[in-house]
């Protein structure tokens, strides 16, 4: 028996004669769904969960509830739950009351037809005959002893064996029910509860039920009678419902409708005989990347099986052990992303830790996102699955009504590397340069540690700089970047690179061009990324602020460096002049204008500083290598390593710490910043 489980919805012939409803032509591949206060009718893809609107307007009033398809007259007979009237419903989806006696005066919620019968059940089984000829047509009966205590809001006829199946609502049990009798046999329980007020069956014996609350649709394999999983699986993401029912021609073979499938090995429920991830595309505009998804009309092992390689919508930088990664992710419009990564290379996507993404929001266009790389992975290929939809929630299996699976075979790096750790640091910058100004050396405060990686060759692997703003006390628009002099641009990885400001991925390299060194752009404007509330953050008393700006680089280097070939921490950390924003009269230079630590040479860019060096109150000697330092030695910014609190906006350094003076003329008091040596009163958030 073939066991391939695609729906399609079929066109009908809709027509009307005398003010009824005429029959559908043949057994329909549809399954109907009939649903609010005031019925209208969908067709469902029980495969995806797709669906379609057939009907809004049944002929009459009412919900129409406890329907089922009757294969000897092709009329769907329903029960409307608001008139309290049984009805037969033709291929136009109109309602036309019978004249059925013997009901008592009750709603009913739960029906199905088989052998030409119409079943009910409210606290036990009724029967309704169909067949004119017989003397009992349109009498219902109530079959005497038949279980009343099933919490039951649907059931279904078997195509073959002729029992009823239904799925107790409170405690999930499966149901096997004799019609005759209305006895019924607990078969096993499904795992899952809820109002399940859909239930179909196709012609190989599958069973589907859908919960109202969620729409998931779920399946039981009962194509052998005899022996039953009665565990329910997950099977496609289908409509929320409510006061709803649902009905299909239980005989009718499935069709092939367009879809979407993955990629990766069937291990991880690919295929559609292995209820693998699944998109419908009959109405679809949502996808990953430029190209959409190409239809499998087939179902095949995977979506190259039967289309062409349309996975171009994620980007991923090295996953390595223990380290942040970044997913570029290209969406076609708004939308939900779930996807996973097999971590442990067992073949599934099952294990707890694999689901890296939940109901991820995305927009149209590029979406940068933060992999966190568990540390315990190993080396090695493994398989990546990302889903795309409308649906929120998905698993890395099952059907879902629109978008888009990719599946990518992906590299894992070990974290089998020595990690050598530097700093913290602190960096302190006057950006008044080549002027004194107030010389209070808080216009950029940053904090920052830095950490090599190297292989047991002791290559050097990556190089991870973070670090946070501690002050901005500055009127100019600075950018802050570090250079890392000796080490070639052409060194990093660029595409690698990942870049976090505030634990979000920036949308932009930090590796900046036309450098022939590593420099690294953390920021092209701190007032811009900062968004301060206070005129100056964090050097005003009576304006306090938690930090509000942090950042994480990671760069990964080309094979072959050395770690004695890098150049020391804390490298060259230094601030410049944001474009458009000059630091004062003649000094109109734009990004050119670059405030280095005292005997640091300029970047590559920042050449133009060099014009700058001797003007106003700068005395740098490119001669001797004293650069950006005052006549009587004073530096423009300098580091330590120390945890260091900065001086209140506009109070001199010298006031707040008298001993930077020595330091920095003479190399006395290297300990100029310790408690005994410093002016508390005159410095941020001390004392």
């Amino acid at each position: 028996m073939d066991k391939k489980i695609l729906l399609s919805v079929v066109p009908f012939l809709l027509w009307s004669q005398h003010g009824h409803s005429a029959a559908f032509d043949t057994c329909p591949y549809t399954a109907f769904l009939m649903q609010d206060e005031q019925t209208n009718v969908y067709g469902v893809n029980l495969l995806t969960g797709a669906y379609q609107t057939l009907q809004t307007d049944i002929g009459q009033t009412g919900n129409l509830n406890a329907a089922g398809y009757n294969e000897t007259d092709n009329f769907i007979y329903a029960f409307n739950t608001t008139q309290k009237k049984v009805v037969q419903v033709g291929n136009d989806f109109k309602a036309t009351t019978l004249p059925v006696t013997g009901l008592p005066n009750s709603t009913f919620f739960v029906g199905d037809v088989a052998n030409n019968t119409y079943y009910l059940y409210r606290s036990g089984l009724y029967t309704i005959p169909l067949d004119e000829s017989s003397p009992n047509y349109l009498k219902a009966s109530k079959i005497e002893g038949s279980d009343g205590n099933m919490k039951l809001t649907d059931f279904a006829f078997h195509p073959e064996d002729g029992n009823i199946y239904a799925v107790d609502n409170k405690q999930g049990h499966l149901y096997r029910i004799n019609p005759a009798n209305g006895s019924k046999v607990i078969l096993g329980n499904t795992g899952v509860t809820g109002t399940f007020g859909a239930a179909y069956f196709e012609a190989s014996g599958n069973f589907y039920f859908s919960r109202n609350q969620d729409g998931i649709i779920f399946t039981v394999d009962i194509s052998d009678p005899s022996n039953i999983n009665p565990t329910a699986s997950q099977f496609a993401a289908g409509p929320k419902s409510g006061l709803n029912d649902g009905v299909r021609c239980a005989s009718a073979p499935v069709a092939i409708e367009s879809i979407d499938l993955g990629d990766a090995p069937d291990s991880y429920q690919t295929s559609v005989d292995n209820n693998g991830a699944r998109h419908d595309l009959s109405n679809n505009t949502l996808f990953l990347g430029g190209v959409a998804p190409d239809s499998e009309s087939i179902p095949g092992s995977s979506d190259d099986a039967t289309g062409v390689d349309d996975e171009d919508g994620v980007i991923l930088t090295n996953l390595q052990g223990g380290e942040s990664a970044i997913a570029n992710i290209t969406a076609s419009g708004a939308g939900f992303l779930n996807a996973w990564i097999d971590w442990n290379k067992d073949g599934d996507f099952a294990d707890s830790n694999e689901q890296i993404f939940s109901g991820q929001a995305l927009s149209a266009g590029m979406n940068a996102l933060v992999i966190n790389v568990p540390s315990s992975v190993s080396a090695g290929e493994t398989w990546a699955r990302f889903r795309f939809s409308s649906a929120e929630e998905l698993p890395a299996f099952g059907g879902a009504p629109d978008g888009e699976v990719e599946d990518y075979q992906v590299t894992l790096e070990d974290a089998l590397f020595s990690t050598a750790n530097y700093g913290p640091f602190t960096a302190a910058f006057e950006d008044s340069w080549p002027r004194e100004g107030d010389y209070d050396l808080n216009d950029v405060v940053m904090r920052y540690q830095v950490e090599v990686k190297s292989d047991q060759a002791d290559n050097a692997k990556q190089i991870k700089i973070s670090g946070t703003l501690q002050a901005l006390g500055a009127d100019y628009q600075n950018g802050f970047g570090i250079h890392l002099p000796s080490l070639a641009r052409s060194a990093a990885d660029e595409g690698n690179i990942v870049f976090l400001v505030n634990g979000q991925p920036v949308n932009r390299s930090p590796l900046e061009a036309g450098q022939g060194n590593v420099v690294l752009i953390i920021s092209e404007n701190l007032t811009a990324d900062t968004q301060s509330s206070c005129r100056f953050h964090r050097t005003l008393e009576n304006c306090q602020e938690v930090e509000r700006f942090n950042f994480s680089v990671t760069v990964p280097l080309d094979d072959g460096i050395s770690t004695g070939s890098l150049p020391n921490a804390p490298f060259d950390p230094f601030i410049f002049a944001v474009e458009g924003f000059n630091h004062g009269a003649g000094t109109s230079i734009g990004r050119g204008l670059e405030i280095h630590l005292d005997d640091f040479e300029p970047t590559q860019l920042g050449n133009p500083s060099l014009e700058l060096m001797g003007d106003f109150d700068d005395r740098s000697n490119l001669g001797t290598g004293s650069l950006y330092r005052t006549e009587n030695g004073l530096p423009w910014g300098f580091i330590l390593t120390e945890n260091w609190a900065h001086p209140e906006e506009q109070v001199d350094m010298l006031l707040a710490y008298p001993r930077f003076f020595d330091y920095c003329t003479t190399g006395d008091h290297p300990d100029w910043f310790i408690s005994e040596k410093r002016v508390s009163q005159h410095l941020y958030g001390l004392e």
